[in-house]
């Protein structure tokens, strides 16, 4: 057979191969028969993605064609290796291969991707000294390297310079000025482009205005686009753009719009579409049309997975956000960070401490890195789930603590009542030079409250202004006004909400009203009474509250007074629902439920429970719920 057949056979056999074990099989054959193939094989093997294997038999050869160079220059680029394609740039250099135009595009998006605008000054030296300074493609790609690297400036020089622009130079230097904020200038740009704006330059100018937030002249932009004698309609990234701004600034009107623009005009919903459609729906509330999308599309990645369990996490549907997890699962798709911080979430909320565990040994055997925000759910998780010791290990053993670590590890051991053990993690926590935020101080006030550290409490309520230049906002108040009416200075707390320079709010009065009940203060009970029942909205359980302190104190005028507000005003009580976790699985109960599989069962059991409390000689103390009251208002 001769050579020049032989050579045929095997480009043949190379351009239909589909795997490496033939490929292993014709490189053996090309190298006995000494075939010149060596271009056509690197290229085979880039193509199947075997990028080492490339680099294998490029080093092996003893010359190339520039073709060899640049193409695995291109592939380690586009596969995420772009430091190989610069240590791969200065091999052909030593080799004394010459670069060409087809070399520089990639090698300078490899500098884009790396952040590395010294390695990409050197390029643009070579690229000017090899006489590659006017070539349109060269030049668009140093223009979007420097662009990239935040040097505008540079960028701009080059822009400037070049003799020929096609739509890629403007397109590359107008996102560019988007891309650092400066949307002034690209606008000046983008009305003084004299070639047709393509979608590309459109879509960038309303994007910036959206990273702005001015959504009115994002809006305007599109509506002139649409018209625009450039004849040019928006694409997906175009809608995307216009997507998040709606969720960054929960406008469903406009938001909607563009669902039903994106539905009428049939736009193909890509994994990215698809995803902006979720996380707007679910940012602005409307959790069932983010349903329906989800479940309506079968182009979901992981990040459409995460906005529908965020979307539930954000509208508080804790359970949903759980079984979406489960069915992530039961469909092989691989959770990442911001899943897991989710389920987290839900199973602190839920106390499902089960799960909870699952998700941390998942962690470890799957080798993700606990990091400090994962550290942080799971420190929430476990404290909330009655563990404080774990969340305490957890704490101790994360490297690398950020303030929301510090504050969750401080809110869990207040809740827990540990309130010493908080204000020592708060000293630690100063000591390690981070400063405390608005949290912090909720947790600190939480725990001083928990434990009725009085005095505590107070000096840092005080230092929170005077050391640390926090102004305490309603939550700080809510703990202060609490922990003295608790202890019994009612006086105290009710001088500090009437020095209160932020309105105080029905929770404010509520603690203070609870104290009063505690320690039968009728006279306060009045003035709060009043405040209560006069505000627009009256919290229905604070009104039940009021109507228990005076049914107790047999001021029964007072009784019907309140009852016949709540009446008036149709004041409803939102019912209340709580959750058990067994074996892995979460029940939800309501008031008086029935639904559950399992009722008889549950009701025969409390039945058990309470005859056994009877015959033990507990009375329940009936003197604040002298009725009961949502049953006869």
């Amino acid at each position: 057979m001769g050579i020049a057949l032989t050579r045929v056979m095997f480009l043949s056999l190379l351009r239909t191969a589909t795997s490496l074990t033939q490929i292993h099989q014709i490189h053996a054959q090309i190298l006995i028969h000494g075939l010149p193939l060596q271009t056509h094989l690197i290229s085979k093997l880039i193509d199947l993605h075997s990028i080492d294997y490339a680099r294998f038999v490029l080093d092996q050869t003893p010359s190339h064609a520039d073709f060899s160079w640049n193409s695995l220059i291109r592939a380690y680029t586009l596969q995420g290796s772009p430091k190989n394609s610069l240590f791969l740039y200065l091999k052909m250099l030593r080799n004394s291969e010459k670069p060409s135009n087809f070399t520089y595009p990639f090698l300078l998006k490899a500098c884009s991707t790396l952040g590395s605008v010294f390695e990409g000054e050197q390029i643009h030296t070579h690229v000017l000294r090899l006489g590659f300074g006017s070539d349109l493609f060269v030049c668009n790609s140093l223009i979007d390297m420097y662009c990239k690297c935040f040097c505008l400036e540079s960028a701009r020089n080059m822009w400037d310079d070049m003799e020929v622009r096609d739509d890629v130079s403007w397109n590359s230097i107008i996102s560019g000025y988007v891309q650092w904020g400066q949307v002034g200038k690209a606008r000046e740009l983008f009305e003084e482009m004299p070639i047709r704006r393509n979608v590309v330059c459109w879509t960038a100018m309303i994007n910036g205005y959206g990273k702005e937030g001015d959504f009115v002249e994002m809006l305007s932009l599109f509506r002139h686009m649409l018209v625009s004698a450039d004849e040019v309609k928006p694409n997906a990234a175009t809608m995307v753009c216009l997507l998040s701004a709606c969720s960054a600034l929960c406008n469903y009107e406009v938001g909607r719009f563009l669902s039903v623009f994106i539905d009428v005009n049939k736009f193909p919903l890509n994994a990215i579409l698809v995803t902006a459609l979720i996380d707007m729906y679910s940012k602005c509330g409307d959790v069932e049309n983010a349903q329906r999308i989800f479940d309506g599309v079968s182009c979901k990645n992981l990040p459409s997975w995460n906005a529908m369990m965020t979307g539930y996490m954000q509208r508080g549907l804790l359970e949903q956000a759980i079984d979406l997890y489960r069915l992530m699962k039961a469909q092989l798709v691989k959770p990442n960070e911001i899943t897991l911080v989710n389920v987290l979430s839900a199973c602190a909320g839920l106390g499902a401490l089960q799960l909870g565990r699952e998700v941390h040994l998942y962690l470890g055997r799957n080798g993700l890195e606990l990091n400090v925000i994962l550290a942080t759910a799971l420190v929430d998780m476990y404290a909330k789930c009655g563990k404080i010791n774990d969340a305490c290990l957890v704490f101790v053993k994360t490297g690398q603590k950020d303030v929301a670590l510090w504050n969750a590890m401080i809110l869990g051991l207040a809740y827990h009542g540990d309130g010493r053990d908080a204000i020592a993690v708060f000293s630690q926590m100063k000591r390690a030079g981070l400063k405390p935020n608005d949290v912090t101080f909720i947790g600190v006030l939480s725990a001083c409250n928990h434990s009725g550290l009085v005095e505590e409490g107070r000096f840092q309520f005080s230092s929170m202004d005077d050391k640390h230049g926090l102004s305490p906002k309603l939550e700080h108040y809510n703990c202060m006004v609490d922990l003295l009416g608790r202890a019994g200075h009612l006086e105290e707390a009710y001088e500090l909400v009437k020095s209160m320079v932020i309105p105080p709010d029905s929770i404010i009065w509520g603690a203070l009203l609870s104290a009063c009940r505690i320690h039968r203060n009728l006279e306060l009970t009045d003035k709060i009474g009043g405040v209560i029942t006069a505000m627009q909205d009256p919290n229905i359980g604070f009104c039940i509250l009021l109507s228990n302190i005076y049914a107790s104190a047999g001021r029964w005028k007072d009784v019907a007074r309140v009852r016949r507000l709540v009446k008036e005003q149709r004041i409803k009580k939102p019912s209340g629902c709580s959750w058990v976790e067994v074996d892995g699985v979460v029940h939800r109960f309501v008031v008086e439920d029935t639904t559950h599989l399992k009722s008889q069962e549950i009701y025969g059991t409390y039945e058990i429970l309470v005859n056994h409390l009877k015959a033990e000689g507990y009375v329940g103390d009936l003197k604040l719920h002298t009725f009961k009251l949502m049953e006869t208002w």
